[in-house]
């Protein structure tokens, strides 16, 4: 009795988790055009480096939502599919949802070194950018890659080419949550010690200036919106699937959904030059110029 009631309770927080996932993927698809269609056709914003990272994060974060939908209807359909499907399937999303998280180090580090060393910030900028989204690929694809090879030596060939209607991940081995415990603490790391120097460099400048004052509510706002990634994204790996602790994954689901949705405002419309540009395009209503100029307060200038 309890099997199955577990088994119905995981498969409604599937389909949550599949819709949640399909709104998310429609809402970002929405901004990720507008904003990286705007930012490649504009020769200024092209440029910029931060404007480079951040259509990355973008398109990043939109296939993250579409294999993300794709995942969860599966497991919540339960459709008989190949282990080995469902580990490909989920292993492609870990790597994206890696992607997503590593370009929030890469647009932390680039203000960092925009803020802390001007004079070098765009020659070095401008030449390190492409490597180091070759370089992200390649930490986002080594950990779950490796987990995939080695569940599959692990269990043998017959169970990664058995029918399963859970579709079960390699996510609950201990390896690959180790490995992934390790690899979110590493970008903290990264991501804490960035914005430390900039918030002792916007101290060194002055406490009562209005740009100082915007520096330390854009950090402000930037930590809230990387913890609510990390933390559920470490709730998730803590959880690992387990069926007493639904309620506790459905609500740690939900707020990182809904955070991961609001990147496109948070780092992106929040600029008022991107903003502005933005509400150019024909199809652009001021609505959406109203409710981010009335939410946040113009940030451009410390993000210079």
């Amino acid at each position: 009795m309890n099997t199955t009631n577990d088994s119905s309770s995981s498969q409604i927080l599937q389909t949550v988790k599949a819709s949640f996932y399909l709104l998310d993927f429609l809402i970002c698809s929405v901004f990720t055009i507008l904003i990286t269609q705007t930012v490649w056709k504009d020769s200024v914003l092209k440029k910029e480096v931060r404007y480079f990272f951040l259509c990355h994060h973008l398109m990043y974060l939109t296939f993250f939502f579409c294999l993300g939908t794709v995942f969860s209807y599966l497991r919540a359909s339960q459709v008989n599919a190949p282990v080995l499907v469902c580990w490909l399937i989920f292993a492609v999303q870990i790597i994206i949802g890696r992607a997503v998280l590593l370009t929030l180090v890469l647009m932390a580090l680039n203000t960092c070194i925009a803020v802390c060393w001007p004079l070098k910030y765009l020659s070095f900028a401008h030449t390190v950018k492409y490597k180091l989204i070759v370089c992200l690929w390649i930490i986002a694809f080594l950990g779950p890659t490796v987990s995939v090879v080695y569940e599959g030596i692990l269990r043998g060939h017959q169970y990664i080419v058995q029918l399963d209607p859970t579709c079960p991940t390699t996510l609950s081995s201990t390896l690959s949550r180790i490995a992934g415990v390790a690899f979110i603490i590493i970008l903290v790391i990264l991501i804490i010690g960035s914005y430390i120097i900039m918030f002792r460099e916007g101290k060194r400048a002055g406490h009562f200036t209005k740009s100082n004052h915007q520096a330390r509510r854009t950090i402000l706002i930037h930590g809230l919106q990387v913890a609510l990634h990390i933390i559920p994204t470490l709730m998730n790996i803590w959880i690992g699937g387990k069926p007493h602790y639904i309620i506790f994954d459905l609500t740690n689901f939900i707020i990182f959904s809904l955070a991961q949705c609001l990147s496109p405002v948070i780092y992106g419309l929040r600029c008022t030059e991107l903003r502005h540009k933005v509400m150019k395009r024909p199809f652009c209503c001021g609505t959406l110029d109203r409710y981010c100029s009335g939410s946040f307060e113009n940030e451009h200038n410390t993000q210079n």
